[in-house]
């Protein structure tokens, strides 16, 4: 059994027990039930979210695994997708007669959604899988609320059906986190119905890219980088180049603060302090892209990011409203005002009084990635 982690608002404690007693009651014994928590990259989960996560009966019953993408011992490489992604997932998975994955469905600035076979890759999966498929962010095809030609939700699907998934539990929540739909089945099929529910919770259609686009972070937004290399970096197909990007944030701790991020190879918390100085370098996308496939970057997925937020600092243009940061901290991306309206004026006088505008509000907070035209 494999479940997300404590990043992810899927209801598990209350759905583990429901499917641990069926299969109980079909003869599965608890000493052949393995629960794995699929943390991907993410910090390891103190005791404290492990039991809020699956809960004390759970937990006071079944052994709790949680997945290590850096031990290798623990780890078992089973071959390879077309994209050149390492099928490299946790031994207790791989060895599993039966895989069931418990997650949740909701849009996803890479993959199109989440939830369905992304909790094998990354969930469970190797760091440098994880680091392989995430340079597949680079396509333009790998979007929010993309699904087909997606290379990065086809490599994931990919990988799972080489690792053989059987069954994934995903459920749909809306912006309250109460459950709205819940489907079980084929990873594919079952996925996609869970599609069809988000989309129409949080999909409004553009009938073309924009000219102005509004993002509004919080409560996330405490320094440049968590903001930069969050979902923003997903907006692609919204805002037309040469259009005006407008980027609402407090940023009370500047750029960068040590301590937040992935962890590298080593284990260790990523220092980003020096892909920070490449970006305001000025250096091309490309040679950004160079430097983290070398291994500039600590961890290659926001290595990959850089290379986005170099290519949007070339094709849009960039206004941040925050009263946390300093000119020179942004030069390199755009430039800083103080007021959201300011901002807003002389963006409509760049693009014209009839240009077309749309909002994503809550970024970082909801599940949505609403477009909605002012």
């Amino acid at each position: 059994m494999i479940f997300d982690d404590y990043t992810r608002f899927t209801p598990t404690h209350k759905i583990l027990p429901f499917i641990l007693k069926r299969l109980e009651k079909a003869g599965v014994r608890k000493e052949n039930l393995s629960l794995v928590m699929a943390t991907g990259a993410h910090k390891r989960p103190t005791p404290e979210q492990i039991k809020k996560k699956v809960g004390d009966e759970v937990l006071e019953t079944y052994k709790v695994y949680v997945h290590d993408c850096l031990d290798k011992d623990e780890l078992v490489l089973l071959g390879f997708s077309s994209f050149g992604t390492p099928v490299w997932i946790n031994r207790r998975v791989a060895e599993a007669d039966v895989k069931i994955a418990v997650g949740g469905v909701k849009p996803h600035p890479w993959a199109g959604f989440g939830g369905g076979a992304k909790i094998l890759l990354p969930g469970v999966s190797a760091w440098e899988a994880i680091g392989r498929n995430h340079t597949l962010t680079i396509s333009d095809n790998a979007r929010y609320g993309r699904i087909e030609g997606n290379p990065v939700r086809k490599d994931i699907e990919e990988v799972a059906k080489k690792a053989g998934l059987d069954i994934v539990i995903n459920t749909v929540l809306d912006d309250e986190k109460r459950v709205v739909d819940i489907v079980a089945g084929d990873f594919i099929e079952a996925h996609r119905k869970a599609v069809e529910t988000s989309r129409k919770l949080f999909e409004n259609k553009l009938k073309e890219e924009v000219d102005i686009l509004i993002i509004a972070f919080g409560p996330r937004d405490d320094n440049l980088w968590n903001v930069l290399t969050g979902k923003f970096a997903g907006v692609k197909k919204i805002l037309k180049d040469g259009g005006t990007l407008i980027l609402v944030a407090a940023c009370p701790d500047g750029v960068y603060k040590y301590g937040i991020g992935h962890v590298d190879y080593t284990g260790k918390v990523a220092d980003y302090s020096g892909l920070i100085e490449l970006l305001k370098s000025g250096v091309s996308p490309e040679e950004v892209l160079s430097e983290a496939i070398r291994g500039k970057a600590p961890y290659l997925e926001v290595g990959v990011k850089a290379y986005l937020l170099a290519r949007l600092a070339k094709t849009k243009d960039v206004v941040i409203v925050s009263q946390g940061l300093k000119e020179e901290d942004v030069s390199w991306l755009g430039k800083l005002t103080n007021s959201a309206q300011e901002a807003l004026d002389e963006a409509l006088e760049t693009q014209g009084g009839d240009a077309e505008i749309a909002v994503l509000p809550d970024f970082n907070v909801s599940n949505a990635y609403l477009i909605t035209p002012l």
